[in-house]
């Protein structure tokens, strides 16, 4: 687990006992003047202004970044059945010199899969163990949105880019990430693992007022598309405001601005 996530998600953790070496905290992003700091560096390596034409998309990339620390935490629960801290103080990030961010974090504890249970276990006991599982994910969904909540608010004070915006750019991401774990067996590997997963898919996206991960995406669709399944977000992220020249971004090929045809062509060069 702790390979697969600093490889595939920028997600170290450290020991309980261990100091971080990562310059901010997350709840240096809750304070005017560390926050200011920290976006400030963000623009600058993005060549940005914040404060100026390009703050909102200073406050959208940062949502869009975070959200790989969101899916750190929904892999780590889902895939390896570890809840990770998600406390302000404990969650640690540096800038990686490009806008982009990683992140560090520490073990909070074990969930159960149900893999413990005995041939000799009634099913009234598995079901019994699934639904604690399934109460310990709508818990960390709820405090993670409360954690995303407090952290959006603070960056969309300080560059005016929307909340809503935000919380639909992490969305985006989760979806993508949970089809992705289910059309991929690389990724699963059982089916006892697979049929865990989409039971923890439903809590995650569990259709609620409250729930922000669950906003309703557009699949791509094109009669030459044969790729796995692909979302388009709801929302540009104005990335293609970053650089200019040869180092401009240009827009994401999830971005919401394309039309089929010029989406498909470019996920033929990716």
């Amino acid at each position: 687990m702790l390979a697969a996530l600093e490889t595939s998600l920028v997600t170290s953790i450290r020991g309980a006992d261990e100091n971080s070496t990562y310059a901010f905290a997350v709840s240096d992003l809750l304070h005017d003047e560390k926050r200011g700091l920290i976006l400030h560096q963000q623009a600058l390596q993005q060549g940005l202004d914040l404060g100026g034409t390009g703050s909102v998309a200073v406050g959208t990339l940062f949502a869009k970044r975070y959200s790989v620390w969101v899916m750190a935490v929904i892999s780590a629960c889902s895939l390896y059945d570890t809840l990770l801290n998600i406390e302000d103080d404990v969650v640690r990030f540096e800038l990686n010199g490009t806008g982009g961010m990683r992140y560090e974090t520490r073990l909070e504890r074990s969930i159960d899969n149900g893999s413990g249970l005995g041939s000799g276990t009634n099913i009234d006991s598995t079901s019994e163990v699934l639904a604690q599982r399934r109460t310990e994910i709508s818990m960390l969904r709820d405090s993670l949105q409360l954690h995303l909540e407090r952290i959006f608010q603070s960056v969309a004070a300080a560059t005016g880019a929307s909340t809503r915006v935000m919380h639909a750019l992490v969305a985006h991401n989760v979806q993508q990430l949970l089809t992705q774990i289910i059309e991929d067996h690389a990724i699963w590997k059982t089916d006892k693992r697979l049929e865990l997963i989409k039971d923890d898919v439903q809590v995650w996206l569990e259709e609620s007022t409250n729930n922000t991960f669950s906003t309703r995406l557009q699949r791509f669709e094109h009669p030459e598309w044969e790729g796995p399944p692909f979302l388009i977000r709801r929302y540009c992220c104005l990335a293609y405001q970053v650089g200019s020249g040869s180092s401009a971004h240009g827009y994401c090929n999830t971005c919401p601005k394309l039309d089929s045809e010029s989406r498909w062509r470019m996920l033929l060069k990716s």
